[in-house]
């Protein structure tokens, strides 16, 4: 194929459209497609002047769950820092075909593999002005869990070391700029002055972007993963998700080609930027989702529903519970898997009460509204960030208001309730996901009154640290 007449834009188009045509049916990892995409994209390397990483060959197999896989991987040699690497990746596996449907994944990520190699094309043409060598990464087995970069990320280790990384940056998804509106670039907070040397050139190439200081997403992850764990500062850039994402209508017609020619010069003279500049540098700043460290002191929000019955211990009765709500804040400390949970929320709790008058007939209900404070020594299933928990303590409520939907017995009830809590959940890249259960210890009511406990209180809460 002799692409070297054609405009860029022009290649693009072409690398797209055989990328997600049906004869690569959808490029499932570990597929007769993905196999013909890998062999595409490494004669494309050939024609750009890309050279092998290792061992003379630009296939870089490896293994994940008993399933051999393979990256396709190139280097441009830099100059006087020719021993520290910029990485730019894309991955080229898609979801294949299921239920009989093809996923052509024209944008995820044929888009991203196509501009790939058009930055590789531009880096080649202006080598003599590299000072850092360059590693063009095309993945494969994303769609399946990142497997394709956390086996580079552990490759790179062994093979130059990760702290000659300097950059990695994240192609994945960026043929819809025109929809979008702007290019999505996550992270620029982890590298010096980030945010400015993204705007400034994107105003040169008259792009919109959208430079965000870190990926924040819990739910979703993309190449940049393995690497940014690794300590390396990491770009992921996007076009952003649309109505076909993961469906068999992400075709190439939907793509937008001349926002995709602009992309990839754009990138291409940022990957340049920073593989020329000798101050190039990482900020020390890293995304919550990408910090294994567990801070010592660390406080959020958050909020429960739940439900508490009332307990007449003496007559053997328990109510049924309403739904209750909270809406508080929580401080955590923390030493290697132990750690102090510290909560302090707005509660509305309400009971059916049995009438004083009819004990057998129709029940009205019982609320309060307090302040209630849960402390709990925790357990962790690990000393990093993200982890499980169980925790054991107690709680205090002071019930700052109290009514009966109908008679009021007259009972005076106790501001001051109290009694055991116990709490099991987990906790991951800032948002935590607990069940809590409360015993009362004491009377609800003053000693005049019948004995009753505001008891087996329970709550699903989500929180959010900072």
């Amino acid at each position: 194929m002799d692409t070297s007449a054609q405009s860029r834009k022009e290649r693009l188009e072409e690398y797209v459209n055989y990328l997600a045509s049906d004869e690569l049916k959808g490029r499932g990892a570990a597929t007769e497609g993905a196999v013909k995409a890998r062999n595409f994209i490494a004669a494309r390397y050939r024609e750009c002047g890309l050279k092998p990483l290792y061992e003379g060959d630009f296939f870089v197999p490896f293994e994940s769950k008993g399933t051999s896989y393979c990256n396709v991987v190139g280097v441009i040699e830099g100059g006087a820092l020719k021993d520290e690497y910029i990485v730019l990746g894309a991955h080229y596996d898609h979801l294949g075909v299921k239920d009989g449907k093809m996923y052509p994944g024209a944008d995820d990520n044929a888009s991203g593999s196509a501009a790939l190699i058009e930055i590789a094309r531009e880096l080649v043409a202006r080598k003599d002005q590299l000072q850092r060598s360059v590693i063009i990464a095309a993945f494969d087995a994303e769609e399946l869990g990142l497997f394709g970069s956390n086996s580079l990320a552990g490759f790179l280790d062994d093979l130059v070391g990760i702290k000659n990384v300097k950059l990695m940056m994240s192609v994945d998804m960026v043929g819809r700029y025109k929809g979008h509106g702007s290019l999505v670039m996550e992270g620029v907070a982890t590298i010096r002055d980030g945010r400015v040397l993204a705007s400034e050139m994107a105003r040169s190439h008259s792009i919109k972007i959208s430079p965000k200081n870190f990926e924040t997403s819990v739910l979703t992850a993309t190449d940049t993963q393995a690497f940014a764990l690794k300590g390396v500062p990491t770009l992921a850039v996007s076009t952003g998700i649309h109505g076909q994402y993961h469906k068999p209508t992400d075709t190439p017609d939907l793509i937008d080609y001349d926002g995709l020619d602009n992309v990839s010069g754009y990138l291409a003279d940022f990957a340049l930027q920073a593989a020329t500049d000798p101050d190039w540098q990482a900020s020390g700043k890293v995304a919550r989702k990408h910090n294994p460290k567990q801070p010592a002191v660390e406080f959020g929000v958050l909020g429960g529903v739940g439900g508490s019955s009332l307990s007449f211990p003496e007559a053997y009765i328990s109510t049924k519970s309403m739904t209750d709500y909270s809406v508080g804040l929580v401080g955590r400390a923390n030493v290697g898997v132990c750690g102090f949970q510290l909560e302090a929320y707005y509660e509305n709790a309400r009971s059916r009460f049995p009438s004083v008058d009819r004990p057998l007939g129709p029940s009205q209900i019982y609320s309060q509204q307090s302040v209630t404070v849960p402390a709990y020594l925790l357990i962790r299933t690990s000393k990093t960030r993200d982890a499980m928990f169980l925790g054991v303590g107690g709680y205090y409520s002071y019930a700052f208001t109290h009514s009966f939907s109908k008679a009021d017995p007259g009972w005076d009830v106790n501001p001051h309730q109290g009694g055991i809590a116990t709490v099991f959940g987990i906790k991951a890249s800032g948002l935590l996901l607990q069940w809590s259960f409360r015993s009362q210890i004491g009377s609800l009511f003053a000693a005049d009154a019948p004995q009753a406990k505001m008891g087996y209180a329970s709550y699903i809460t989500l929180g959010w640290f900072f």
